[in-house]
């Protein structure tokens, strides 16, 4: 794996900032009640711009100056870090991160205007950063009110994430590499709760063991809460509480993926908890499996993600109708959205360094991205059967059947990242065979 040129992606944002000088925040840390705190996680954008995954950084870029990009970091501080761990400090911060210059984080409000001076727009995170926003406008807007220096100097302020989120969505090959490595810790997790799902266990117990896998195999952990949900607890799109029993006969829903190197995988499997589909089961599973495959098709270069959606959407109603849940014609079915009742949820989203990336769905016409080389997203058709739904006949309530793969587009096709994992009924029923105890 070669080592990613975050310099060269921080010029390619440079470049479209045009006037303006970006500013960018990494996380801090969150506290999780009195003097505790929640796991670091860096973010997203921050980390994409510099690889760096220290708290209470500042990013600014100046399209118009000599230097082009500054960090603002924490200072060096043996105290502090006795208690709180090592800091890279000014030095190796601009070493490491090829920074043109970097500056410890008290320098900021006397360095900032400096370096607005010459740019007319701020580009700022308009929607998450309300108190570094206010700042550094009340910095603008002081800077020159009565335009004596004979220069630009910000009067504009534009939301900078979209820029950065755009960039995103295409993937370079050290970022698939890491989402490939996430695929294979989710292999293995997931592989791991289908051979120990019985009723002997738990949906904590499934949970736990996932959670250990994903880090054994390299990953840091979950890349979002995981969802274990046996029975009628699939039927619950996000459910969370993953801690009732598991009940022989009936299914178990698990939506979970880790994250390796801040990159994501999201996976959901369905199987039954004593290894054997049952005939209804099998032929709810069926359909969402064909579902699946027909959005596969529409998987490559100059389709979209309305495209995929519409391929599930179209093989899931005629299954409702196949099963006798819906009897309406498959256009009424379609144009009336009578199948939202049993799949109310959309087929596919981005994913990389956020399980959900926020990268366009739309381009500048308003019409869908159509897919290029290097975009990534889910593919996950479902079917839902509500408990308390009297519309349906008895032996379909409760049961829920989901299948998550994660795809990436190719030169003229897609590659599956996650297709090592059971998802055909007869390689479910032998992964249920199998002993857990070889994935500890």
């Amino acid at each position: 794996m070669q080592s990613t040129d975050y310099k060269s992606r921080r010029i390619a944002t440079i470049s479209k900032l045009k006037d303006g000088i970006a500013i960018l925040p990494a996380a801090t840390h969150m506290t999780r009640s009195n003097d505790t705190e929640f796991d670091f996680r860096q973010s997203s954008n921050f980390k994409y711009l510099t690889g760096s995954n220290e708290p209470d950084s500042i990013l600014v870029l100046t399209p118009h100056a000599k230097k082009k990009d500054h960090l603002f970091v924490r200072p060096k501080d043996r105290m502090q870090e006795i208690w709180a761990g090592r800091r890279l400090g000014v030095e190796k911060s601009k070493d490491i991160f090829e920074m043109d210059e970097v500056y410890t984080l008290d320098q900021f409000d006397e360095i900032l205007p400096e370096l607005m001076k010459g740019h007319s727009e701020v580009f700022i995170d308009l929607n998450n950063e309300t108190t570094l926003f206010n700042k550094v406008k009340k910095m603008a807007m002081g800077l020159d009110p009565r335009n004596r220096l004979k220069m630009p100097t910000p009067k504009a302020f534009r939301h900078l994430n979209t820029i950065i989120e755009k960039q995103r969505l295409i993937k370079d090959q050290n970022e698939i590499l890491l989402m490939k490595k996430a695929a294979a810790a989710t292999n293995k997790a997931h592989r791991a709760a289908m051979a120990m799902a019985s009723s002997a266990h738990s949906e904590a117990d499934l949970h736990n063991i996932m959670n250990y896998v994903f880090k054994k195999h390299g990953a840091s952990g979950e890349a979002y809460g995981s969802i274990v949900a046996g029975g009628d607890n699939g039927t619950i799109l996000h459910y969370v509480e993953n801690n009732a029993p598991l009940i022989d006969g009936e299914t178990l829903l698990i939506d979970a993926g880790s994250e390796y190197g801040t990159y994501a995988s999201d996976v959901t499997r369905t199987f039954p908890i004593n290894g054997k589909f049952s005939t209804i089961q099998k032929e709810i599973y069926e359909v969402v499996l064909r579902a699946m495959k027909a959005s596969f098709s529409k998987s490559s270069p100059g389709h979209s993600l309305e495209e995929v959606h519409m391929a599930s959407v179209k093989e899931l109603s005629i299954g409702l109708k196949e099963l006798g849940i819906l009897s309406q014609s498959l256009d009424e079915i379609i144009e009336k959205n009578l199948f939202r009742e049993f799949y109310p949820h959309g087929t596919s989203h981005w994913i990389g360094l956020d399980v959900h990336d926020q990268n366009p769905y739309l381009d500048k016409n308003f019409d869908p991205i159509k897919f290029q080389k290097g975009m990534c997203f889910t593919i996950e058709p479902g079917l839902y059967f509500q408990k308390d739904n009297v519309n349906i006949p008895e032996h379909f309530r409760g049961l829920a059947v989901r299948i998550e793969d994660d795809i990436l587009i190719t030169e003229s096709s897609h590659e599956n990242l996650t297709a090592m994992i059971p998802k055909e009924i007869k390689e479910v029923e032998a992964a249920c065979q199998e002993d857990y105890k070889q994935f500890l």
